[in-house]
């Protein structure tokens, strides 16, 4: 298989990238060009520095390849510069998908998000038939990530495509960091981890980026996969993470109503002094009350997705921080 994959040196990504050279697949690896691409060095790829916005560009990018993986995506729960996510993320998604279908790509995986599954409140898991439910919480990434996944639906009526949409990612190669792992490294440093009382489902890295493989050879045309694993509080998690360092803290699950006005604070903060992301938004917070909890068998039933334990993927995710310097403490 001759492959592109865009996104190719984020989180997911890059395991993506690795999942393919493990099976001896070529790969073109896409990159904004002054991008981090610290996930991409020492792997045998042609690096390909563009823009999925750019249509010619993606023309290049995408010639001679047999199955593109488009990842690239603006994931933030808060926009410096308005508009950025939805050019990208939805623009970015038609852009990748009209050069695949005018260079005669075989198979385009898509990467859509658990964002268009979750939130379904209560108890209730979210499946592959759920409906979109985080729109009332006014979350942009949820919302554009809603349009990049009909606009690939729709592509799916005349070109094969298979979407997935991949849950909260755990493992090596955290480079941003994901709100999950500035958690994690909450866990290596502060005396008390302070929590949302909300259920997330997490999965390794690792088994996400499988699973997109598994997507090119086995998912059906127009069809949706949730990849996840395990439906966790993030209390749990935390005490989950702490074990695995052998640390002792106090994990504490923080009340909606005093998240609620940290968050319009930290957002005041952001958007009219600090310019830089908020740890928490209104948004954010909508979000958790509501929850990402998910129902993945139907991946691991018609794909096989690996289901790693969650402690291997916390293990190598601070083993990894450690090593490239994100904490002074050593797991």
């Amino acid at each position: 298989m001759k492959a592109l994959v865009t996104g190719a040196a984020g989180f997911i990504g890059s395991h993506v990238v690795r999942a393919l050279l493990d099976e001896g697949h070529e790969v073109r690896a896409l990159h904004l060009p002054a991008e981090d691409v610290r996930n991409l060095e020492g792997l045998d790829v042609e690096r390909f520095a563009g823009d999925v916005t750019d249509e010619v560009r993606m023309r290049e990018a995408v010639r001679g390849r047999d199955v593109v993986f488009h990842l690239a995506a603006v994931y933030a729960l808060w926009e410096r510069t308005p508009g950025t996510m939805r050019r990208v993320n939805v623009g970015g998604t038609r852009t990748v998908l009209a050069a695949a279908r005018r260079e005669g790509v075989r198979r385009v995986v898509h990467t859509s998000s658990i964002a268009r599954f979750g939130g379904q409140g209560g108890a209730r898991r979210a499946t592959e038939e759920s409906p979109f439910a985080l729109g009332p919480t006014g979350d942009v990434y949820s919302r554009t990530k809603q349009e990049a996944h009909e606009v690939a639906l729709e592509a799916a009526r005349d070109m094969d495509v298979v979407i997935v949409a991949p849950t909260g990612p755990i493992g090596p190669g955290d480079v941003a960091p994901t709100p999950t792992g500035r958690l994690l490294l909450a866990c290596m440093s502060m005396p008390v981890v302070v929590v949302a009382r909300t259920v997330v489902n997490f999965a390794d890295v690792r088994d996400i980026a499988r699973g997109h493989v598994l997507a090119a050879e086995r998912g059906k045309r127009g069809e949706s996969y949730l990849l996840g694993a395990r439906d966790m509080t993030l209390a749990d998690l935390a005490r989950a993470a702490l074990r695995v360092i052998g640390a002792r803290r106090v994990v504490v699950e923080a009340p909606y109503r005093a998240a609620r006005v940290v968050a319009r604070g930290a957002r005041a903060w952001a958007d009219r002094v600090s310019r830089r992301p908020p740890l928490l938004t209104p948004a954010s917070v909508a979000i958790a009350e509501l929850g990402l909890a998910a129902d993945c068998a139907k991946a691991v039933r018609e794909l096989g997705m690996p289901q790693t334990p969650i402690e291997v993927a916390l293990r190598d995710a601070f083993a990894w921080f450690s090593r490239h310097g994100y904490t002074r403490a050593r797991a």
